[in-house]
């Protein structure tokens, strides 16, 4: 019986890699000159933008992004500040701020109802409070990695913006988005566990951008997504989920993305550097609350979604229990090589088009780990919705 699931899971691991690997590929080269991505067609005045920013306790890290973000390479712009109940000296820190910087708007959360789950409060009165139709999420510990990312994320909701991609995507139409999806790849440090969570995130990346790619997006992630404010107003915000304590970003783009209305960037120009969590219970408090989300998701997301991890974990444990029996072991080791090396193409391929690459050598132990990190946080986030934001 094992050597027919694990013939089966290495077909159905070859066929999604393939997948993965040719809509990867649809992307031309985006590092082309400095300007013309950026550069209107008609020369006029690039649409204003609000960049949102929720802080709970983060005055350290708002003491670092705040003037990455007032040197960035954008004439209209704001930073709305949601300060949701900081006990930290924020408060005082931002006061401060909002004298010497006319753009720095502060939203002050004093209380939360019950009701609401994790950020979803304090953004809403963010966006709210936000002057412009454009907005551009990110998170305080996060850093834009050059002075154009703002004005890189705003021009990827404008058609203007689509001409370095490949116009043959069907996601990439030459209209005016109502969705940005940007990359927030996280700082590189010593360690394994480090090294885990790149590759994860890495590998998530790679998948919704191709999903988006091949006219099916279903997740972008809050530390670097762009959206219009007349849109979320109209489609009533969170609603439909205000007691899931995730869902402010990946939830809200898997209900409202459409094949028509999203664009991606892969623009290293607009990407945003995240500090990674350190130890194991911050990293597993973390990710249950993200993966805890995708119960949510809509009927195919999640059946193809759960199709890629499931055959996944079968593939590893098939390999385990047939070495161990000793059935047809050259078959089976083949079988590892030929999926380890597709999955090194497009992994390589990923982190090359992200400017992000990962250290391939110890991808059969991460590959390995993922297993483990389906099934312990998979479980754990899917039976419960308890966690909290930080």
């Amino acid at each position: 019986m094992w050597f027919w699931i694990f013939g089966a899971c290495w077909v159905i691991c070859i066929l999604y890699q393939c997948a993965i690997y040719y809509y990867g590929h649809r992307l031309v080269n985006t590092h082309t000159d400095p300007e013309s991505p950026y550069t209107l067609k008609n020369k006029s005045l690039p649409e204003p933008v609000s960049v949102i920013v929720c802080a709970h306790n983060e005055k350290e890290n708002l003491m670092r992004l705040l003037p990455r973000l007032y040197a960035q390479n954008f004439k209209r712009f704001e930073i709305v500040i949601v300060n949701d109940r900081s006990t930290d000296g924020t408060i005082d820190f931002l006061l401060e701020e909002q004298n010497q910087h006319p753009n720095l708007k502060v939203v002050w959360v004093r209380s939360r109802p019950q009701h609401i789950k994790g950020k979803k409060y304090a953004l809403t009165l963010g966006i709210r409070a936000a002057s412009h139709d454009k907005l551009l999420l990110t998170d305080a510990d996060c850093l834009p990695d050059t002075n154009d990312w703002i004005r890189g994320m705003s021009a990827t909701l404008d058609s203007a913006a689509l001409d370095m991609l490949d116009h043959t995507a069907n996601t990439l139409k030459n209209e005016e988005k109502t969705f940005a999806l940007g990359y927030s790849p996280y700082e590189k440090q010593r360690g394994l566990l480090n090294a885990f969570i790149r590759y994860e995130t890495l590998h998530t990346a790679a998948l919704y951008f191709s999903a988006a790619l091949a006219g099916k997006p279903y997740m972008g992630v809050g530390r670097n997504l762009a959206y219009r404010k007349s849109f979320f107003m109209q489609k009533k915000g969170f609603h439909r989920y205000l007691s899931v304590m995730g869902g402010d970003d990946d939830l809200f783009v898997n209900e409202h993305a459409t094949s028509s209305n999203v664009a991606i960037s892969m623009d290293t120009r607009t990407q945003v550097h995240s500090k990674p969590k350190t130890s194991l219970k911050e990293y597993y408090r973390q990710k249950k609350r993200h993966l805890g989300v995708g119960k949510y998701y809509k009927e195919f997301d999640k059946k193809w979604l759960g199709a890629f991890s499931f055959s996944h974990i079968l593939f590893w444990m098939g390999f385990i229990v047939l070495i161990l029996a000793g059935t047809e072991p050259y078959f089976v080791i083949s079988g590892l090589l030929t999926r380890g090396f597709m999955q090194f193409l497009f992994l390589k391929t990923a982190g090359r088009k992200l400017n992000d690459p990962i250290n391939l050598a110890l991808l059969p132990i991460l590959d390995f780990l993922y297993v483990i990190y389906y099934i312990v946080l998979g479980i754990s986030a899917v039976s419960s919705n308890n966690t909290r934001w930080s």
